[in-house]
């Protein structure tokens, strides 16, 4: 039974969704919205994100949007992650009988590195066998001409805390990338970095769950070397079996709110993307110690510079309170639409101020990023955002950040009409229930 600040957001939700076509559990895409089989997919499995939706996903999408058989499709994911759309976008275009056109844009160094790597062995397939052979033998004389202790560990806690990681363990790590330094190409150097922050975890007593990584002191870490090399095996097979495919793909190191100005001339017929959710996770956090073994930060300055660049998600840090949508002549409609969630915000949370932030950044951002998508989306074009809602705060005081429903009518107020709501899945959770507790599918046309 809904309570409090639950029931009362529901209603505000109801208002705004009435009249938008909203399917309930849509065919079987609860299975689609995660990584389901993308473990055993080649390319896909190089690296898990836990964030990270199917594989199979991009193809259902085209078959109902009627995009399947387009030779010429031009495909964009502002939120590139670990490059599931550009990858499947290129498989896409290659079963259509045409070139892949595909482009990405991320803001997090390490995972736009995934996805980069990811892209360029999609397409360049089984020609960058002969190189990886090479390049691996040549990876392979710079680590034995080292020594085990030679390199500094890097200046993250965690990386020196014995209990998740032995130095022995972290040497290893860092003999590894220092000689991948060794190496002249450098998409093979790329895919040699990302099997590398593939070991990191598995060398460790720490798992990744959640928010968070757990320290499990039953966990038996592995050798970061053996595992390198019998990573680097499962590449090299998926490569060999890589059909080389043509046309031109691009992850951009840049900002999502950004889209217009980095797509420069650049027009989509769709865009795929699932931004980060306003459920309290740092990505930057849970995916610091891969990053900081690959170098993306050299000090924790630089590290917290990254935090505050992220997409306002997660209260777990202050964000700058600067809001564009004021400036705007949508300002009274976006106001409207946050204004009741910000009232359910329990007083004594001590995330109170932090939360209320979140809530008006995120809003604000993804207007950004929504009206960005709109400048560069062709006249028949569609926009599909995978979105999960959250259930904050605690006992009569819960409330419902509903996601979907606010980046819809944000939309609206943007130039894109709401053409579907496709609930995916309804999230469970232990105290509070609500019709708005889901992950879906919005799909948008422009007006």
């Amino acid at each position: 039974m809904a309570i409090g600040g639950v029931e009362t957001l529901d209603r505000h939700y109801d208002s705004f969704q009435d009249d938008w076509n909203v399917a309930d559990r849509s065919a079987d895409y609860g299975r689609l919205v995660v990584p389901h089989g993308n473990a055993e997919e080649p390319l896909y499995r190089w690296f898990h994100l836990k964030e990270a939706f199917s594989s199979r996903l991009l193809d259902r999408l085209l078959d109902e949007l009627k995009l399947s058989t387009n030779p010429h499709l031009s495909l964009a994911d502002p939120f590139a992650g670990s490059g599931t759309t550009l990858v499947s976008g290129v498989s896409a275009c290659e079963k259509a009988g045409g070139e892949a056109q595909v482009f990405g844009v991320e803001r997090n160094p390490f995972i736009w590195e995934l996805a980069q790597a990811k892209l360029r062995a999609r397409i360049a397939g089984s020609s960058l066998s002969g190189v990886v052979a090479e390049e691996l033998d040549r990876l392979k004389r710079a680590y034995a001409s080292t020594e085990a202790d030679l390199f500094p560990i890097p200046e993250l806690s965690t990386l020196r805390n014995e209990q998740y990681f032995s130095s022995e363990h972290v040497q290893a790590l860092m003999r590894v990338r220092y000689s991948i330094e060794a190496v002249v190409d450098p998409a093979v150097a790329s895919i040699f970095r990302i099997c590398l922050a593939s070991c990191v975890e598995p060398a460790s007593r720490l798992r990744r769950d959640g928010r968070a990584l757990r320290f499990e002191v039953s966990k038996e870490p592995k050798d970061p070397w053996k595992l390198f090399l019998q990573r680097m095996e499962l590449i090299r097979q998926d490569l060999t079996a890589t059909k080389p495919a043509s046309g031109v793909g691009e992850v951009v190191l840049g900002d999502a709110r950004d889209m217009a100005a980095l797509a420069g001339s650049r027009t989509f017929d769709l865009i795929l993307f699932s931004p980060p959710y306003p459920n309290n996770i740092d990505y930057t956090e849970i995916y610091k110690v891969e990053a900081w073994v690959l170098g993306c930060y050299g000090s924790e300055v630089e590290m917290k510079t990254q935090r505050q660049l992220t997409i306002r998600s997660h209260p777990s840090i202050r964000f700058a309170m600067d809001y564009r949508y004021l400036d705007t002549e949508v300002r009274s409609d976006v106001q409207s639409l946050i204004d009741p969630i910000v009232a359910q915000v329990p007083i004594g949370d001590r995330y109170h101020e932090g939360r209320k932030e979140v809530i008006a950044g995120y809003a604000d951002d993804m207007l950004k990023v929504l009206a960005d998508s709109r400048k560069v989306i062709r006249e028949d074009g569609r926009l599909v955002f995978v979105v999960g809602n959250s259930l904050h705060g605690s006992g009569d005081a819960k409330y419902v950040i509903a996601a979907d429903v606010i980046m819809a009518r944000l939309a609206e107020l943007c130039g894109w009409r709401v053409s579907e709501i496709k609930i995916a899945r309804m999230l469970k959770r232990r105290f509070g229930q609500s019709p708005f507790l889901r992950e879906s599918l919005v799909v948008l046309e422009p007006v």
